[in-house]
């Protein structure tokens, strides 16, 4: 009986010893996998942000005065008011 006893603790140790075991392989895994994303996150961020500084460049030449007036004069046919076309508010 004893010796049943000690077999059937050997057993549970063992048990325990695998799920623990797989417990940590588990984690390990996890932490991989949380890692790439991390990676896979980084590079999007890095991305998004060089992105956004060529669309900020190239709002800031579309918003410039001087290109402003460029289009104004080919593409809507605008020039400098004549004085009779400036009203002044009171």
């Amino acid at each position: 009986m004893e010796r049943f006893q000690l077999w059937r603790r050997y057993a549970l140790l063992v048990v325990v010893g695998l799920g623990l075991a797989l417990a940590q392989v588990w984690t390990r895994l996890q932490v991989v996998a949380v890692g790439y994303q991390l990676a896979n996150t980084q590079q999007l961020v890095h991305s998004l942000e060089g992105e956004r500084q060529a669309l900020e460049m190239q709002w800031s030449a579309l918003i410039a005065p001087g290109f402003l007036g460029v289009q104004a004069d080919k593409r809507l046919g605008m020039g400098v008011p004549q004085p009779e076309q400036v009203v002044r508010m009171p």
